[in-house]
């Protein structure tokens, strides 16, 4: 397993991966952190583990929640030849963003998924006949262990212990069984319980062989993920391991299956030849944070949330879809999207209904129908004394050319006598730095220049129907204390953007949210 103190954490990683992977240059590991983790302290062995571990539950939660939707596609060798090294990996998932980006998951890791995987309640706690040393003794089987005999200057043989079939019951355990135990419930611990429902249940059994394990080879603050004992506990561990291995004899499916687990935690590394890509994490961060975003906000603010581009699932999705009743029930996509050409971004939008009525129909606009740019193809003259055909249901607009663009979220933030205030929110996974200073590249240069054009697109929709109070840049940012004023976060002062503002979001209080109830 990782000694966490011995990592180079990577802040800021150009290749916006984040995650595990060997060094390029050196011996050892790189942490790559999120954006926004300038001030994240090096070298603190508890506060990388517990990152680690976070991470390592988001990345689970965001393949769980996208599996078998259009944003994932699992590699096959076909997909493979034309994408990122990272997708060689056979368990790796690739995505693609609306604008066509690929973003490459790699979220499991042997030496964890190992151990979850190996768990069998009925292996372990089923009733068996093993072949097990005894210091009971079967004369009639005598003969057999002359070889093992000590003869006594009486002509008398002693035979000290034979191999005879036992029978093991629930908590009579073999120490293998104790071991894994052991394993298995330090990892749960890390992982705050967010494990498979067969582990879950059986919590208790396993803390009960795990405390056996560690009565009799650890002492009571011993620990695989402690940062004083972790070297001597991973030690001891790997000598219990050779020492149940030498003195067990009878080993099938069971005890292999057991061994295996605890060999690759203890010896296990992220290894290329081993097809794990040499990666764990994510390249293309974005969608993730995108869906962490929405998730904190439909749990906070669900009644003010006029439109969002996504389609995260959710206990209880507000205005659900009655079309989704069959196959998806618990998402909060409820509209159909308009994709476009290229077939990317989420099939399903959310979206709700507007205080702005329809010209000519009953029923009023959606808020995905105000989100729209119109170009009248057809000349006109405006003359100022006559403002008739200005008003909305007076123009001819069957051949006008449209498009929808599609901000993150648009939020209600008050209600005035002419309908609302709005917040428009676009989550951007990227350093403070790339809008403070966006020239340091010509590829920067130009997303500042499309990351402003598009704010400014959502807002000149709007107004076109009500007051945008807040145009919004939503970041990831590590906080060594909670700010003071709003613990979600802090605006940045004085960047020069047209009037679009810089959110820091505690990336630790998002992602708490996130996290609740996976």
């Amino acid at each position: 397993m990782f000694d966490f103190s011995s990592f180079k954490l990577i802040k800021n990683s150009n290749d916006f991966f984040v995650g595990i992977r060997k060094s390029a240059l050196e011996d050892g590991y790189e942490f790559c952190l999120p954006n926004g983790f300038d001030n994240f302290p090096d070298g603190d062995f508890n506060q990388v583990r517990d990152l680690f571990f976070k991470m390592y539950r988001t990345f689970r939660k965001f393949e769980r929640d996208n599996t078998g939707t259009n944003r994932f596609n699992l590699n096959r060798p076909d997909f493979q030849q034309n994408q990122d090294q990272t997708t060689l990996s056979a368990g790796g998932v690739s995505m693609q963003t609306e604008d066509g980006e690929v973003c490459v998951l790699y979220s499991k890791i042997k030496m964890i998924e190992r151990v979850l995987e190996a768990y069998d309640d009925l292996a372990i706690n089923s009733i068996q006949k093993k072949a097990r040393r005894s210091e009971d003794i079967d004369y009639s089987q005598l003969y057999k262990y002359l070889d093992r005999a000590i003869y006594l200057d009486n002509h008398v043989i002693y035979v000290e212990a034979m191999d005879l079939p036992r029978p093991t019951v629930r908590y009579e355990s073999t120490e293998i069984v104790n071991l894994y135990c052991y394993i298995l419930d330090e990892i749960v611990q890390q992982l705050d319980g967010d494990v498979p429902d067969n582990i879950q249940a059986h919590s208790q059994d396993i803390r009960f062989l795990a405390q056996r394990f560690q009565d009799g080879y650890l002492t009571s603050n011993q620990s695989i993920f402690d940062k004083d004992t972790f070297g001597e506990t991973i030690s001891i561990l790997k000598g219990a391991l050779d020492n149940i291995d030498k003195n067990t004899y009878y080993k099938d499916a069971d005890y292999w299956g057991l061994y295996e687990a605890i060999e690759t935690f203890l010896y296990g590394e992220i290894n290329p030849a081993q097809n794990d890509g040499g990666y764990w994490g994510i390249k293309g961060f974005s969608l993730v944070w995108e869906d962490m975003c929405n998730t904190y906000f439909f749990k906070k603010y669900p009644d003010k949330i006029c439109y969002a581009d996504t389609d995260i699932p959710l206990k209880e999705p507000p205005h659900p879809e009655p079309e989704r009743q069959g196959e998806e029930p618990k998402r909060v996509g409820n509209h159909r999207a308009n994709h476009g050409n290229n077939g990317y971004g989420n099939k399903w939008i959310y979206t709700t209904k507007s205080n702005i009525p329809y010209p000519k129909n009953r029923g009023n606009f959606g808020w995905n129908e105000l989100l729209c740019i119109e170009f009248d193809t057809e000349p006109r003259t405006q003359v100022y004394s006559n403002r008739t055909p200005d008003k909305l249901e007076n123009r001819d607009r069957t051949t006008a050319r449209r498009r929808f663009p599609r901000p993150d979220l648009v939020l209600k933030i008050e209600e005035t006598k002419n309908g609302f205030k709005l917040k428009i929110l676009d989550y951007k996974d990227v350093p403070l730095d790339f809008y403070m200073n966006p020239s340091s590249s010509p590829k920067s240069k130009n997303k500042y220049k499309n990351d402003i054009f598009k704010q400014l697109t959502y807002e000149f929709a709007l107004q076109q129907t009500h007051t945008v109070a807040e145009s919004v840049f939503f970041i990831p940012w590590y906080y060594t204390a909670e700010p003071q004023h709003n613990p979600l976060g802090e605006t940045e002062q004085n960047p020069e953007m047209k009037g679009i503002k810089i959110f820091k979001a505690n990336f630790f209080i998002i992602q708490k949210l996130y996290l609740e109830n996976s």
